[in-house]
């Protein structure tokens, strides 16, 4: 990427996509001089580089207020863009990171036919004595993880897997279920010992640009050595990392949360 930055570039492609970006950032279509002074350039200059854009159909012209917005072939681009991320590429320092910041380890799912399944991790710091890895299929009702997709899938797309999973327990069943609200408030799942005895996770979803879920990313360690409270550092430090991937994926802003919402005590460990 260094050696890229440093080659010689093209100075009017540089300059013509000063205007691009004013066009992404606008709210609407915008007058050909205010998006000359937003580009900090001559209007005449701009104009002949509009020109060309409305040419390659990257920018359109409103025919009655000759105003300029993106044009068809910026949407085709950004679809092919987002078609084109890897999600477990673009999630790779966010991993890393994570887990540095918290020690435990750190673990990638998408959805797959048969469940969520890990495509990533980072192994803890310290020995982990439960078996993680890549390729296991996580259980939809016990695990952090599963809650997730749970909270965010379409009941329709998960239902051929809820059919082959093994019997849960109605009780956890019926818990877990009455926690996908809360879920959804936090962006945030949490288990403690429901999967693997002595262990805790927590676990957030990652958005798409049409924000729906893409995948998950969870944090795994003893009880002792995670913090699961909703309000914590660790779970501050989960959702952190999977709204930094989800932004990546082109999530839209609003459908990220900017805090964490308090919930009576009560319900703290249930979701």
């Amino acid at each position: 990427m260094e050696k890229i930055r440093n080659q010689r570039r093209i100075q009017s492609i540089d300059v013509g996509f000063r205007l691009i970006r004013v066009l992404e950032a606008a709210s609407g279509k915008l007058p050909l001089s205010r998006i000359a002074e937003l580009a900090d350039m001559p209007a005449s200059r701009a104009h002949l580089y509009m020109a060309s854009f409305i040419q390659a159909g990257l920018v359109e012209q409103d025919p009655v207020t000759m105003r300029y917005g993106l044009g068809p072939y910026a949407l085709q681009l950004g679809a092919a863009a987002m078609r084109q991320l890897d999600v477990a590429q673009v999630s790779r320092e966010a991993l890393d990171s994570l887990q540095s910041a918290t020690g435990l380890l750190v673990f990638l799912t998408v959805w797959g036919n048969r469940g969520p399944v890990i495509i990533a991790k980072v192994d803890a710091t310290v020995e982990v004595l439960v078996s993680v890895r890549v390729g296991y299929v996580l259980p939809l009702y016990q695990a952090a993880t599963g809650r997730v997709y749970l909270a965010y899938k379409a009941r329709s797309a998960i239902q051929h897997v809820e059919a082959r999973e093994r019997p849960v327990d109605a009780t956890l069943k019926r818990r877990a279920e009455e926690s996908l609200p809360l879920i959804r408030q936090r962006q945030l799942a949490f288990s403690d010992s429901q999967l693997n005895a002595g262990f805790a996770s927590i676990s957030a979803p990652i958005f798409d640009y049409a924000g729906e879920i893409a995948a998950a990313v969870t944090a795994l360690g003893m009880k002792n050595d995670i913090d699961i409270d909703p309000q914590g550092r660790t779970a501050r430090r989960v959702h952190t990392a999977a709204a930094e991937v989800s932004r990546k994926l082109g999530c839209p802003s609003d459908v990220l949360r900017d805090d964490f919402a308090d919930p009576p005590a009560d319900t703290r460990k249930s979701a």
